[in-house]
C-alpha cells in the first residue's frame, strides 16, 4: 500500500496543482488531506474544489475551522505584519460561497488508517503544536486518548518532521503551499510544495519526503492579480524556492 500524505495548502493553486501532479505520478492507493485548504491564498474557493473533488479524507484544520466562524477583529501580539496576515485572512474567508462552507463542515477531526493516525495540530487541538520540542510525556498524554498506532501525522506547524519514539514515529510532511523559512531577520515563503509518501514494507512505514518546484511567477501574477488586500507586501514575501 501506498499513501500520499498533503496539506497546509492555504489557498495556493499553483502548489497544489503542482504537488497533485507528482503525486498522481507516484500512484498512491489511499490520498489523505491535513486540512488548511482555502485561508490566506489567492485561490481558495479553488483550493477548496479541487480537494473536495478527489474524494478522499480531508481532516479539518484551524484555519478552516475559523473560516466558518464569525470575522473577528485583530488582536495584537506584537508580531511582524499581524495587520496584513489578518486582512488577507479576511478576505480569503469572504470569498467562499453557502457551497464551500458546506465542504468545510465535512472535515473531521482526525483520520485514522491501518496502523495511522493522522490530524492537523494534534488529535485533541487542531492549533497544538506536536514538533521536535513538544515533551515526550504530552505525547504519551496524547497517545492514552487517541490511540498507540506505529504512525502519526500532524500538519500545523508547515515544517517536516520525522520524529523517531519509543516504538512509533511522529510525522509532519511540510506545507503544500506555504513552506517557510528564516533568511536572515526576516521569514520568507518559499515557491516549492511538500508532502508525504508512506509505503507498506514487512509490516513497517517507508517513509518518503517529496519537495516539487513550481513557477514562482504565477503564484505572484495570481496574487497581484486579485483584489486581495496587501496584495504587493503577499507577493514580495515569496522566493525561489
Amino acid at each position: 500500500m501506498r499513501l500520499a500524505i498533503f496539506g497546509d495548502v492555504h489557498g495556493n493553486l499553483p502548489a497544489l496543482t503542482a504537488a497533485l501532479a507528482d503525486i498522481d505520478a507516484h500512484s498512491p492507493d489511499v490520498l489523505v488531506c491535513l486540512g488548511d485548504v482555502a485561508m490566506d491564498g489567492a485561490w481558495p474557493r479553488e483550493c477548496l474544489q479541487l480537494v473536495a473533488a478527489l474524494d478522499c479524507p480531508v481532516v479539518r484544520g484551524n484555519a478552516d475551522r475559523e473560516t466558518l466562524e464569525a470575522p473577528r477583529p485583530l488582536k495584537t501580539r506584537g508580531l511582524p505584519d499581524e495587520q496584513e496576515i489578518h486582512d488577507v485572512g479576511q478576505w480569503s474567508a469572504a470569498q467562499l460561497t453557502g457551497a464551500e462552507h458546506d465542504i468545510l463542515r465535512t472535515l473531521v477531526p482526525t483520520v485514522a488508517l491501518d496502523d495511522l493516525l493522522c490530524f492537523h495540530g494534534s488529535p485533541e487541538k487542531d492549533d497544538e503544536v506536536l514538533d521536535a520540542a513538544t515533551p515526550a510525556e504530552r505525547l504519551q498524554e496524547l497517545r492514552a486518548g487517541y490511540g498507540q498506532q506505529s504512525i502519526w501525522i500532524g500538519g500545523h506547524t508547515h515544517q517536516p518532521l520525522l520524529r523517531t519514539l519509543d516504538g512509533w514515529r511522529l510525522l509532519n510532511p511540510g506545507s503544500v503551499g506555504l513552506p517557510f523559512e528564516k533568511r536572515g531577520e526576516r521569514y520568507v515563503n518559499l515557491a516549492h510544495a511538500e508532502y508525504l509518501l508512506l509505503d507498506r514494507v514487512d509490516q513497517s512505514w517507508s517513509v518518503t519526503f517529496r519537495r516539487v518546484a513550481y513557477d514562482l511567477a504565477t503564484l505572484k501574477g495570481g496574487i497581484l492579480g486579485s483584489d486581495m488586500p496587501h496584495a504587493r507586501w503577499l507577493a514580495d514575501e515569496w522566493v525561489e524556492g
